[in-house]
């Protein structure tokens, strides 16, 4: 079981607002990708609401952080952000289906 770094996100993203969010792959790919729009991306990453597990990564000397945002058996996202430069940075948005989100149980990740 790998340990949930939910608390110290909340607290990391209280400081940041919707001004201060930049996309690592761009906007648009983004919105393709999950069918959702600028507004729903930000107030989902900044107000954490459906938030279910955080985990820690450590990639190319830089801490991120993997978000998993749950909604029902069937679907949910996965953000991975950073915060640099007084920006809050979303790298990639994926889409998790029901049988993405099966497998991520069989893992043993509690969501």
């Amino acid at each position: 079981m790998k340990q949930d770094y939910s608390g110290e996100v909340k607290e990391l993203i209280k400081k940041y607002k919707k001004e201060d969010i930049v996309y690592g792959k761009g906007l648009d790919f983004f919105i393709r990708r999950i069918k959702a729009g600028k507004e729903e991306i930000e107030n989902e990453v900044l107000n954490c609401n459906d938030l279910s597990l955080t985990e820690r990564q450590l990639k190319d000397g830089e801490i991120r952080y993997a978000l998993f945002f749950i909604y029902s058996k069937r679907k949910g996202r996965k953000y991975v952000i950073n915060f640099r430069e007084a920006k809050l940075r979303i790298i990639t948005i994926i889409p998790l289906g029901r049988k993405t989100l099966t497998r991520y149980k069989k893992k043993g990740l509690n969501i």
